[in-house]
């Protein structure tokens, strides 16, 4: 709710402390009976709308935060909006405390959403309270649909909107949300149109953004039973966004994408972010500057996802447990792990929680 980046703090930190207590005073509501029915009725739409303020203040609070994501996430855009590759993105880092150059690394899908906000209000982070209200949106809707108790499904939707790092993360620009809204989407489509081809268009949405997260991806999918067109659905969407940026340049679009966060040689050349990364990898690499070659993080990924594919359990809610292990084993391995990344986790847990809520196995 307010740290030193936050340049406009004064009043919208005061107000964010303030919108959080009011928030909270409503979230308590629920464990008591005897209300006004007109409360009742739309306490959820107050809780939902404080939860988008919230976030909107964090924004005019803090401008320009220090953290590469905002930059790469505002300025990428920005270039492709110019009709200029945003993978040619390269500026000294304008705090560098980290990451001493700002380099495009996401998937090529990222730059296509974020374009709107950033070519509109200069900032990418708008997006990021929209894809959050559209998840919390499909969380209710999914709840709905298979029929948990409808207190347990507001107070999962409310968990989502003020878990511990919400604002902090919109602040940061951090687009895990984007993540969450994909799979969320995802499982939905799984539940009530098994076969539809949303739910590999989906999953590749999410590839489209981080290409490493093909292996817990492609274990949801097995474990759903999923046919070959949704894999290749999953498989084939960031390939074929991938291709223009390929042609335009194949080698700065790889180094950025892939080896960038992959190979362990040029992992190895950034130390810094080792200090606030939560990994076992990055405690080895602090130390020893030894990194983890590539294959003693991936081996143990398959060997769970081949596991829980061969349990072959039928159940949506194995399938997304079993995939938030494989994103676990994966994460603790690789060279750095975030806060973000654990929020994710969470995500991926709280929709968990729902599958096995459900009035019917799933």
């Amino acid at each position: 709710m307010g740290d030193s980046a936050q340049t406009n703090w004064l009043v919208f930190s005061a107000a964010n402390r303030t919108l959080a207590g009011f928030s909270l005073v409503i979230g308590l509501t629920y464990f008591f009976k005897k209300l006004p029915q007109l409360f009742v009725k739309h306490r959820l739409l107050l809780l939902i709308f404080c939860a988008a303020i919230i976030r909107l203040f964090s924004i005019f609070s803090s401008p320009n935060p220090p953290t590469d994501i905002f930059y790469i996430l505002r300025d990428g855009p920005k270039l492709l909006f110019r009709g200029i590759n945003p993978y040619e993105l390269n500026y000294p880092s304008p705090y560098g405390v980290y990451i001493p150059t700002i380099v495009f690394h996401y998937g090529p899908l990222a730059p296509f959403v974020f374009l709107p906000s950033s070519a509109i209000f200069n900032d990418p982070r708008f997006t990021l309270i929209l894809v959050d209200l559209l998840a919390a949106f499909v969380i209710y809707r999914l709840g709905r649909h298979l029929k948990v108790d409808d207190q347990i499904t507001k107070l999962l939707v409310i968990i989502y909107l003020f878990h511990p790092f919400f604002g902090f993360m919109t602040e940061h620009a951090w687009p895990e949300p984007l993540s969450t809204l994909f799979l969320l989407l995802a499982v939905y489509f799984t539940i009530t149109r098994r076969q539809s081809i949303l739910v590999g268009t989906f999953l590749g949405f999410i590839l489209s953004i981080k290409s490493v997260y093909v292996l817990p991806l492609v274990t949801y999918l097995a474990n759903t039973r999923a046919k070959f067109y949704q894999f290749l659905l999953a498989i084939g969407i960031p390939i074929a966004l991938s291709a223009p940026f390929l042609l335009a340049n194949r080698q700065l679009f790889l180094d950025r994408t892939q080896i960038y966060v992959t190979n362990p040689e040029k992992i190895a050349t950034v130390l810094a972010p080792t200090n606030i990364s939560l990994s076992i990898s990055a405690v080895i690499l602090k130390y020893t500057h030894i990194m983890l070659p590539t294959a003693a993080v991936v081996i143990p990924g398959l060997a769970i996802s081949f596991l829980s594919i061969l349990k072959k359990s039928p159940n949506v809610s194995f399938a997304l447990l079993s995939t938030f292990i494989v994103f676990f084993t994966l994460f603790m391995l690789g060279p750095f792990v975030f806060l973000y990344n654990f929020a994710f986790l969470g995500n991926i847990l709280l929709i968990s929680i729902l599958l096995f809520s459900a009035k019917d196995k799933i």
